[in-house]
């Protein structure tokens, strides 16, 4: 800086001396920002650990409960097909009953028809 004249060597190292300055004022407060940041993350990492250890036996009797819920509505499921197998039996043995009876109804109906025009036939040549 000897070199340069005096107009232009006192600025500049007026303005190194403030560059100087601003860089330790903006490393202190970048420190600050990392100690800050460190102390947020072990903040929060103890916050996790409080809630994992409070939230685990939450998730364990919810996990128990939808296991129960899963199992009877199986079970649930298992009895409805069970009733309805039942259901259909029934209906093929009341159809099937129904069946067999208008057989016979119609067989008898027709030996009842005959009788009638027998006995009207002898009821009418006399």
């Amino acid at each position: 800086m000897n070199n340069l004249p005096a107009n232009i060597s006192d600025p500049l190292e007026i303005l190194i001396y403030v560059t100087i300055v601003l860089l330790i004022i903006i490393g202190g407060f970048l420190i600050k920002l990392l100690l800050d940041t460190s102390n947020l993350i072990k903040s929060l990492q103890d916050f996790l650990k409080a809630t994992q250890t409070e939230l685990e036996p939450a998730i364990k009797e919810v996990h128990g409960t939808l296991c129960n819920i899963n199992s009877i509505s199986g079970n649930v499921n298992k009895q409805l097909n069970n009733i309805n197998d039942g259901v259909e039996k029934s209906g093929k043995l009341v159809r099937d009953s129904f069946e067999k009876a208008g057989q016979r109804l119609k067989i008898v109906g027709n030996y009842a028809r005959d009788g009638l025009l027998v006995l009207l036939e002898k009821l009418l040549t006399k």
